[in-house]
């Protein structure tokens, strides 16, 4: 039963993720400029990323099976 209540629970990270990935507010602006040069969105988009990829490596570190079926 943990299992399954620890996968609803990244099921849940995930899901959150991916929708914090349809930014439909910036679609049409290219301002602020983050550093000087980099649109905000891009830079939203490369802060996501990195909280997917600490995400997936939490996830294969804790729920990923120790040991091949």
């Amino acid at each position: 039963m943990k299992a399954r209540k620890s996968g609803i629970v990244w099921f849940i990270i995930f899901f959150i993720l991916y929708l914090s990935f349809v930014d439909f507010w910036q679609w049409n602006s290219i301002t602020p400029m983050i550093f000087g040069w980099i649109p905000w969105h891009v830079f939203y988009q490369v802060l996501l990323n990195i909280a997917l990829s600490i995400a997936f490596t939490l996830f294969a570190i804790y729920y990923w099976p120790k040991e091949p079926d």
